[in-house]
This record gives structure tokens, sequence and C-alpha cells, in this order.
């Protein structure tokens, strides 16, 4: 694996950090469903799970919907539309993006 490769992967301790209340368990639901694949990086008999940029913007989103009320498979299906439409960047939907006011 490339160096620069290596800058844009983040550890489990990071994608937590990033999403207030989430646990290691909600993140583990994603992977046995098959919506995040980690990178494994191994160190001795130590296995770590990494993740790309793109994958911590994904379930930053899928937790933003969780934390609205959605159950896990909705909050999933509307985080994928969210990275399909190039909207993973949040801005509450009741309110316009910036320079977007009174279109």
């Amino acid at each position: 694996m490339r160096a620069d490769v290596l800058i844009d992967l983040h550890p489990m301790a990071e994608l937590l950090a990033s999403c207030d209340g989430m646990t290691k368990e909600h993140v583990y639901y994603l992977e046995q469903r098959g919506y995040l694949k980690p990178i494994k990086q191994r160190h001795g008999k130590v296995e770590r799970n990494l993740y790309t940029t793109q994958q911590l913007e994904f379930v930053r989103s899928v937790w933003r919907h969780r934390q609205t009320g959605l159950p896990p498979k909705e909050a999933v299906q509307k985080a994928l539309r969210d990275q399909t439409q190039g909207q993973l960047t949040i801005w509450p939907q009741d309110e316009p993006e910036p320079g977007r006011a009174g279109e």
C-alpha cells in the first residue's frame, strides 16, 4: 500500500469520535451488512480496521439520519442517496445551502 493512501485512512477511534454517541457495535452492524468494508491493518497478532475518508463521511451521514429517529435500514438508504447525489456535506434540510437563499 502506498504511503499517500495511508494519509486518507482513519482508525475506528477517529470514526467514533466524529459521531457523538456512536459505538463500535453500530459500525460493526454496517460492516456485517456489507455497507462498510474496512481495510485490515495487522500489527503482529492484532488487527485493526481502517476506513477511507469516503467511508467516514458515509458513516457520519448514516449516524446523522439515525439521530433523527430513522431505523438503521432507512438511515443507510438515505445516506446512500445522499452519497449518490453528492450531498455528504451536511446542511439541515430546512435551511438552504449558502448562496441559494431565495431561489
